[in-house]
């Protein structure tokens, strides 16, 4: 039996070939099998991680949701200083038009997969929830919202692009 480690590990590996696989073919083409093959596993090892194809899916969700808050997401509670306006939407905007086209092309078919499988959407929800709550403070409220809204748009606009 695999260690707690090595289990870790062999589920990143098909979330990273499933990743690779989602952004290069779309999601109808993502299946256990042709993830099991991309990762040179055999169909039941696969199975062993995530039960369906939608536990893959929904894992990827979790993972792209988790990733894009430890970029762009809502500072730690904790944290004793607040970012300034003019920095969080320097980030944004940075984050908005640097993103390499890899990550362009597996945030758009993870759009995709969320507007076929509406069960995937809450945990994107709740990224964009957190990150307008965080700036629910400050002088600027109203501006700095109608600034993200706005980049969150020009972001949309990029991924279909």
């Amino acid at each position: 039996m695999a260690t707690p480690n090595e289990s870790s590990n062999s589920r990143d590996k098909i979330l990273d070939a499933a990743a690779d696989l989602l952004a290069e073919r779309g999601v109808t083409q993502l299946t256990i099998q042709a993830t099991a093959d991309a990762v040179g596993i055999t169909k039941a090892g696969l199975i062993y991680h995530f039960k369906t194809r939608d536990d893959l899916l929904t894992a990827l969700v979790e993972r792209m949701v988790a990733e894009l808050d430890a970029q762009v997401g809502a500072p730690a509670p904790n944290d004793a200083k607040p970012i300034s306006l003019r920095a969080k939407m320097a980030e944004l905007t940075s984050f908005t038009f640097d993103m390499p086209a890899s990550q362009k092309k597996l945030m758009a078919n993870m759009l995709a997969a969320a507007s076929a499988h509406p069960h995937l959407l809450p945990p994107v929800q709740a990224l964009f929830t957190r990150s307008y709550e965080a700036l629910d403070h400050g002088p600027k409220v109203g501006l700095a919202q109608l600034l993200s809204v706005a980049l969150d748009g020009l972001l949309l606009i990029e991924l279909l692009q």
